[in-house]
Parts: C-alpha cells; structure tokens; sequence
C-alpha cells in the first residue's frame, strides 16, 4: 500500500459526522501528498470542507446522496474548542431567548470565547461569530447556570431587578432554578445580591407583579 492510499485509509476510518483538522493528517504523513488526498476526496463528496484545514466526514443521507450536509454551529465551535483549547460558550443574547426571557432571535450563529474574537467562515461566509468575553462570564458551560450569567450579563445591571428573577424561576421550573441557587457563588456580586433579595421577599410583593412593558420580551 502506498502513501496515497494509506492516507486515504486513516481518513476514511474517521467516523461519519465527526470534524477533522488537516494538522492532524499533516502530523502523520507528508503535507503535499496529504493536501492532494484531502482535493480529491472533497471533489469526491468523501469528506466535506467547511474552512481552511477543516474538514468532516459526512453522514450519509438517503435524500442528498451527492452533497454532504455540513455539522451544524455547536458541533464546530466544539471542534474549535477541543483543537485550541479556549471555552467556547452560548453568547448571552442566545441565552436570554432560550431561558425564555425574550422572544428575538439572533440572526446569526454567535458565542462567547475566552479567545480572541473573529468569525469563523463556513464556505466562505461569516457563519459563526466568536466573541471575546472575560472567562468568569463563562461560568459552568453547558449548564443553566452558564446561560443564566451569560443572559442576565448580557443586560446588565439595570436589567436585573426581583421581578426578572421571578420570572426565570417560573420559565425554567423549580428544579433548575435550585442548582442555580447553589451557585450563587459563582455569580458576580451584583447579579448575586438580587436573587438573594428575591429569595427573601414575599410571594404577594408588590414589586414581583408583571410589567406590561416588559410583554415584548414573551
């Protein structure tokens, strides 16, 4: 078996879905003879390209034989992450709509990193925007915790008032509201000296009703 081919054997053992980086082929074999592979399996819909050095074995499907269907946002700033080491995490604006604290939907596929902020190019357009954010803003990613900073951070102070915290508790139930409260310690002092006032108000306090002017956030 030749070089060629034998490159061609190490990526075709790549599971079908998973995300690769040329790097990782360059560090086995030689760069020129792997880039040829790399062409070749692309044109050949074998893999699939979605920037430079990133690649991905598709998953087969039974409706688009002949285009590879490329992984979706979070499997890749995944990739990104494991490969650069920074924590990549949901961005707040993302946070707040599916905590259901609002109703708009960023148009885009955007995160918080504690690397630098750039944008990832899918094909050859601004798919993915990476923002830079101080870590402690990153608390616990993949939690309800992480979302609830990274949303409540989003708006800042002036936002985050008793009545907002009530209405978390009742979007995301009882349960995931008391792991947030055994992180408090986690939160930054102002966001955690507001939950710590609501847990000490009464259910009837005239400052838990809702504001009509808030009906916007849904």
């Amino acid at each position: 078996m030749n070089e060629l081919e034998l490159i061609e054997k190490t990526i075709k053992k790549i599971p079908r879905g998973k995300i690769f980086f040329a790097e990782s082929i360059y560090a086995k074999y030689p760069a020129k003879i792997a880039q040829r592979v790399l062409l070749r399996l692309v044109k050949n819909n074998d893999i699939g390209t979605l920037c430079r050095g990133m690649y991905f074995r598709p998953k087969k499907s039974r409706f688009f034989p002949g285009s590879p269907i490329p992984p979706g946002a979070d499997e890749i700033v995944k990739a990104v992450s494991k490969k650069t080491g920074e924590i990549i995490s949901v961005h707040g604006a993302v946070a707040l709509n599916q905590l259901g604290l609002s109703t708009q939907v960023p148009m885009r596929s955007i995160y918080y990193t504690t690397g630098r902020s750039r944008h990832i190019k899918i094909n050859g357009e601004n798919r993915i925007k990476l923002v830079h954010v101080n870590p402690k803003i990153i608390v616990m990613p993949n939690t309800v915790t992480c979302h609830v900073v990274a949303a409540l951070w989003f708006e800042g102070k002036k936002y985050l008032i008793p009545r907002v915290v009530k209405k978390l508790r009742n979007r995301i139930g009882d349960k995931y509201f008391s792991e947030v409260l055994i992180h408090l310690d986690k939160m930054p002092a102002w966001m955690r000296k507001v939950f710590v006032r609501y847990q000490k108000m009464r259910p009837d306090d005239p400052e838990l009703e809702e504001d009509p002017d808030e009906s916007w956030r849904g």
